[in-house]
């Protein structure tokens, strides 16, 4: 047998193995298509995990990575021309939530995603659950942008964070063991 057909058996064998396509792998997001190999974007993949529950929405937002910038108002942001985006999507059923965010170019962003069981907009500290890029340690106030903004390149880039939910003095993860059967860690 060549080594070609080795390999190709063995590429089939995995494929077999691994069965059907993992939940959550879809992308989510108006502008999913951005996140397709080929697409020609600048976007960031974000995947989302460590949900308390599956209920509601998620929110993905995406600011300038300064100080100045980072969670001001999305009006002032858009009128003065700078970079802002948002997108709702449902929790999935099981697994993470895949979003992809479009970005304006190469340059440094913060993108924070925020779990409301109700799928309301405005925040609600006590079951809201919150995060940023580069997984910052999360207290009761929001993060400064330096511990939260990434230098994202051209085409696709990725990003993996885990929502914090209000535990005791600050938000934390769930621990996987409190999560539900359907995602776990």
């Amino acid at each position: 047998m060549s080594r070609l057909a080795v390999l190709s058996a063995s590429l089939l064998a995995l494929a077999a193995l691994a069965g059907p396509a993992v939940a959550g792998s879809e992308i989510l997001g108006p502008d999913a298509a951005a996140c397709a190999p080929g697409s020609g974007k600048d976007a960031v993949l974000l995947t989302i995990d460590g949900f308390k529950n599956r209920q509601g929405t998620v929110r993905v937002e995406m600011w300038p990575g300064t100080d100045g910038d980072f969670m001001r108002n999305h009006h002032e942001l858009v009128a003065e021309g700078k970079p802002y985006y948002r997108a709702t999507v449902a929790v999935p059923a099981a697994g993470a939530a895949r979003v992809c965010v479009p970005l304006p170019g190469a340059g440094t962003y913060a993108v924070g995603a925020f779990h409301s069981p109700e799928g309301v907009r405005k925040f609600n500290f006590r079951q809201d659950g919150a995060t940023f890029t580069r997984n910052p340690k999360m207290g009761l106030s929001k993060p400064k942008a330096s511990e939260v903004a990434m230098r994202f390149g051209t085409g696709v880039s990725e990003s993996h964070v885990t929502l914090n939910y209000l535990r005791g003095l600050g938000f934390r993860p769930i621990p996987a063991a409190e999560l539900q059967t359907t995602d776990k860690r």
